[in-house]
C-alpha cells in the first residue's frame, strides 16, 4: 500500500491537487480547509509528507529519464555553442537535467519522516535553550555594567 492510500479522503484530494500543480491556497479552498492546514500537513504530517515526497521522487525520476535521452543533443548543442563562443544555453540545460547538481528528495517512508521531524524538533529545542542561556548571560553582563 502506498503512502497516499493511507491518507484520509481530504488529504488524498489535497495531494492530487498539489501534484496537479495547484497552489496551496487553491488546494486549501477546494478541499475546504485553511492554507495553514495544508502547510501543516506538508510540514508535520509524516504520512502526507511521505506521500508528497514519493510523488516528487517519481516525477524527478521520470524527468531525469526523459532528460537523459536528450544528453547527446545537449552535448551537441554545448559543443556548437562553445565553438560559437557561447555555452550558456547548453550549460543551463545540463544544469536543469541534474548533470551538474542533483536536487535531493525527502524520504518516502512515513516512519522516516516522523523520525526526521522528531530530530528537527529536538534540534530546535536545543537551539532555543542555547539561545536562552546566551541571552541570560548577556542580561547578567548588562546588569553588571550598571
Amino acid at each position: 500500500m502506498s503512502e497516499a492510500e493511507q491518507l484520509p479522503p481530504e488529504q488524498q484530494t489535497a495531494l492530487e491537487l498539489l501534484v496537479g500543480g495547484k497552489a496551496v491556497a487553491e488546494t486549501a479552498r477546494q478541499v475546504g480547509v485553511s492554507r495553514s492546514t495544508v502547510f501543516r500537513w506538508l510540514k508535520n504530517d509524516p504520512v502526507f509528507r511521505a506521500a508528497y515526497n514519493q510523488w516528487q521522487e517519481e516525477i524527478q525520476s521520470s524527468c531525469q529519464s526523459r532528460l537523459m535521452t536528450m544528453t547527446d543533443k545537449a552535448a551537441d548543442a554545448l559543443e556548437k555553442s562553445l565553438e560559437g563562443g557561447d555555452g550558456r544555453l547548453a550549460l543551463q540545460l545540463l544544469k536543469g537535467m541534474g548533470m551538474i547538481k542533483e536536487r535531493a528528495v525527502g524520504p518516502t517512508d512515513a516512519e522516516e519522516v516522523r523520525k526526521r521531524n522528531e530530530i528537527e524538533r529536538e534540534e530546535r529545542r536545543i537551539a532555543l535553550k542555547r539561545d536562552e542561556a546566551r541571552l541570560g548571560t548577556l542580561d547578567m553582563e548588562a546588569m553588571a555594567g550598571w
